[in-house]
């Protein structure tokens, strides 16, 4: 199996254990399967240190693939706690903190790569590994000494055990609203995003020339960069000035469609300026994708308040799971669909279609949005005449 596939399957668990873990958390409380997630995560990174030790090629990718998977599930668990506190804990606060999340997020996109490439520079394939395990493990005690007087509303303390079909119950009532759903796809479309260049944009560099592969990851980190600079002003635009998450995750989605377009449609017309005219592309994907990632959360709280879920721990922990769901399953198609419509079709055009597709799904999802409201608005107004023909 390839790197890229490795990559994928990380993807694939991550996305088939997150909708679970709305069911662990009602059972375990958020800040217990924070822990577990970094549990997972830190013993699987343990182990991985001592696999270079392995000499059999299958062995070695068998468990590499299980430890990935593993992982996985960690992510899955980690991330729908840490996103289930922020929306349970800071409710009027929700943009700036999500945002904030996603600058961290950001940080560690940027700082991963190289801090472990060095780290293996300096020592060997063990180290980076080991150091995540022992970042992993601190954490948990961290957990422990932040959320000692966390109160769980899983409602153990009440003698009663939410049951996986609540849950489900819920999750589905959310998934049979229109504008609901389409918050999620605009979410999944606008973080494939991200993982859409991973497979593809290394080897179209090295094709127009540019070998050095330190040079190439400068290249994504411009877009990190943009991505982490980006999404504090989110926030403030949601809490502060009030603008509506819909309109500020559709715009981000737009943004970053535009920034593929342009890469599409610069690589087919024009053989010069590349450096240029990538790096404008990778600033305009980073910048739209931090609207995608923070105004994600606070669109679909938003939308199932409306609908009538109540903003108790268990409503936050099926949101959160069902973002995590919207996010890797965007991050694992784009990877995919990304090898395949460049091997067939080139970069330049593979692009420019993904980014064309990525803003008809922004376009589609705004009408959406505006005929739902004016729906409203109308039986809102029919009520009104209703009342007052009543009151007559």
């Amino acid at each position: 199996m390839s790197q890229g596939q490795f990559w994928e399957f990380y993807y694939a668990t991550t996305v088939l254990a997150s909708p679970f873990m709305a069911i662990f958390m009602t059972k375990i409380g958020q800040a217990n399967l924070l822990k577990l997630g970094l549990a997972l995560v830190g013993t699987s990174s343990l182990v991985f240190g001592g696999i270079d030790k392995i000499n059999d090629s299958v062995t070695f990718g068998i468990i590499s693939f299980v430890l990935r998977g593993l992982q996985g599930v960690g992510c899955a668990a980690t991330d729908t706690a840490v996103f289930a506190i922020a929306s349970s804990r800071f409710t009027k606060h929700l943009g700036k903190v999500n945002s904030y999340l996603n600058s961290c997020m950001g940080v560690s996109f940027m700082l991963g790569p190289p801090v472990g490439g060095l780290l293996y520079s300096w020592a060997d394939f063990s180290l980076p590994f080991l150091l995540s395990a022992l970042l992993c493990f601190l954490s948990i005690l961290m957990v422990n000494l932040v959320f000692r007087n966390l109160r769980e509303s899983k409602l153990a303390a009440d003698n009663h055990v939410v049951s996986p079909k609540v849950v489900f119950t819920k999750s589905w009532h959310l998934f049979s609203n229109i504008r609901f759903l389409w918050i999620l796809v605009t979410a999944m479309f606008g973080t494939a995003c991200t993982s859409f260049l991973d497979p593809t944009l290394s080897p179209y560099l090295s094709h127009k020339g540019y070998n050095d592969t330190a040079y190439i990851g400068v290249f994504y980190m411009v877009r990190d960069v943009a991505f982490t600079l980006g999404t504090p002003p989110v926030g403030s635009l949601i809490d502060t000035w009030k603008w509506n998450p819909n309109t500020v995750l559709l715009s981000g989605a737009i943004v970053a469609g535009l920034g593929y377009a342009l890469i599409g449609i610069a690589g087919l017309y024009f053989t010069t300026a590349i450096t240029a005219r990538i790096c404008v592309s990778l600033i305009c994907i980073g910048v739209g994708q931090a609207p995608v990632f923070s105004a994600t959360l606070p669109a679909m709280v938003e939308e199932a308040t409306a609908l009538g879920l109540r903003k108790d721990d268990e409503s936050c922990g099926i949101l959160a799971a069902l973002q995590n769901f919207a996010f890797y399953g965007g991050l694992w198609a784009g990877s995919v669909v990304s090898g395949y419509v460049t091997y067939y079709y080139g970069f330049p055009i593979s692009t420019g279609l993904f980014g064309t597709v990525v803003i008809v799904v922004a376009l589609i999802h705004a009408n959406i949005h505006v005929f739902c409201q004016k729906r409203i608005t109308y039986q809102s107004l029919e009520s009104l005449d209703m009342l007052q023909e009543c009151q007559e």
